[in-house]
């Protein structure tokens, strides 16, 4: 044992001093206080959320009675200004209602808990134990309860890209785990929605309050923003929000008016084809043709690809000789799927009699017009000499007949008319077959004025 000035002292009379000290702890009079206090010595919490005061402290517990604990504010009267919090059913209280409270049920925790937190709560606090004739306040460690303006915002969970037309569900949690006032979670978004409410009680009787948005995206939604705001009523104008843009995913879809245009005829024709298609994310563009598959920027020898995106939509051009680009499909492809369409050949602009270049589609001969004339000729059968006198041509009639006019220089040959619904002469009309001097596309055969047919069939189309 330390003993003050014992340095100066003889050795006989620091002897005498510690044994003289020993035998008076030993009758208790060494003992430390029965009075302790532990608490953080500052807590910081925001409006409209909770904040705990963990706290122990040590008494005389032993006395009889029992036993009473009360919070109070740094300059209040201990005897007669009401509590902040107390078990005393008999102490009046600051805040009625239990919005500021004891919690723990062991003798020596005296952790205070304060709900729906204000501007008015932030202050110092002080702790008194009571049991008996025993009474003790403890003014040495006041704890700070600091109030700063809600920061915190809310929780949302959203996929990073939601798919068009499938459901999805949405949450936004808020903020704090308290057990007081539940707050309020409401959405604005601009779309048709539905919301239900969680609360979900945790382990240290606390909860966690949270809303679920469902939901539909459709592609129009894509960019649009999500806000989750939450409302503390309990605390006039505090509130916090989230936005979260949304992206939403959908597979492509090939836009209107593509097609492939031809100028020129015969070998030296040149067919330049567009397509373009919207998706998200933005589609790539292929080509495809009978015999290949071009991707949607290339270049070769004859043909050359070039495409170019603008948002979620890309467009693609392809240029080459007509001759290979007779039958060409535009494809769009992107993680959520595809979409593939023929692409119809039509004349270029400032061409009246512009060839028209029959697609196969399906296995048959599908003819495309658009104010053509004579479109395309298939040579096959025998050669046969025709007299330029005889020249004709074919046309299509009101009653969706065929007839064949020639002129000659010197004399006129009989007219032949053929049934347009006759298997030799069939007529494949477009729509709107009537009016004016031809009634649609038709096929028909020259004579020869001695019987036969010229070994040439015409294939057109008539507006």
């Amino acid at each position: 044992m330390w003993v003050p000035g014992a340095s100066q002292m003889p050795p006989s009379t620091k002897l005498c001093i510690e044994i003289i000290l020993a035998l008076l702890c030993q009758g208790g009079l060494c003992q430390a206080p029965d009075y302790r206090i532990q608490v953080l010595s500052r807590v910081t919490a925001q409006q409209g959320l909770c904040v705990l005061l963990p706290c122990n402290f040590t008494a005389n517990f032993e006395s009889s009675g029992v036993p009473y604990k009360y919070w109070f504010l740094k300059g209040d009267d201990r005897d007669t200004s009401p509590a902040v919090a107390t078990t005393d059913p008999d102490r009046a209280l600051r805040a009625p209602g239990g919005r500021i409270r004891l919690v723990g049920d062991a003798p020596n925790d005296c952790s205070l808990h304060i709900s729906d937190v204000r501007a008015g709560d932030r202050d110092r606090y002080f702790f008194r134990f009571v049991k008996g004739n025993f009474k003790y306040s403890y003014r040495v460690t006041q704890p700070l309860v600091d109030v700063t303006e809600l920061k915190e915002q809310p929780v949302l969970e959203v996929p990073e890209v939601l798919l068009s037309g499938q459901l999805v569900n949405v949450t936004c949690q808020a903020p704090g785990t308290c057990s007081g006032t539940p707050p309020q979670i409401t959405w604005t978004g601009g779309f048709d929605y539905t919301a239900r409410n969680v609360s979900v009680a945790l382990a240290n009787g606390s909860v966690s309050y949270s809303s679920v948005l469902s939901f539909t995206p459709a592609p129009g939604d894509d960019g649009k923003e999500l806000v989750c705001t939450v409302t503390y009523p309990a605390v006039v104008g505090v509130f916090t929000r989230r936005a979260v843009r949304l992206h939403v995913g959908y597979p492509p879809e090939l836009l209107p008016r593509g097609n492939c245009t031809v100028r020129g005829r015969g070998p030296g024709g040149a067919a330049t084809c567009h397509c373009a298609a919207e998706g998200n994310p933005p589609p790539r563009l292929e080509w495809r043709l009978p015999n290949r598959t071009l991707p949607g920027d290339f270049e070769g020898p004859e043909l050359r690809a070039t495409s170019w995106a603008r948002g979620p939509a890309v467009s693609g051009e392809l240029r080459g000789p007509a001759w290979a680009l007779a039958n060409v499909s535009c494809a769009a492809t992107n993680a959520h799927g595809q979409s593939q369409a023929a692409l119809p050949v039509v004349p270029a602009a400032g061409f009246p009699l512009t060839l028209v270049v029959a697609l196969v589609a399906g296995g048959s001969l599908v003819l495309v017009g658009a104010g053509a004339a004579v479109a395309w000729r298939v040579r096959k059968g025998r050669q046969g000499s025709r007299d330029p006198a005889r020249a004709g041509r074919c046309q299509g009639t009101r009653d969706g007949q065929v007839s064949y006019s020639s002129k000659q220089l010197e004399s006129t040959v009989p007219s032949h008319r053929q049934d347009a619904t006759r298997e030799g002469g069939a007529l494949e009309k477009k729509a709107g077959g009537g009016g004016g001097g031809g009634g649609g596309g038709g096929r028909c055969y020259q004579g020869r004025g001695d019987g036969d047919q010229f070994p040439e069939e015409n294939i057109y189309a008539n507006a």
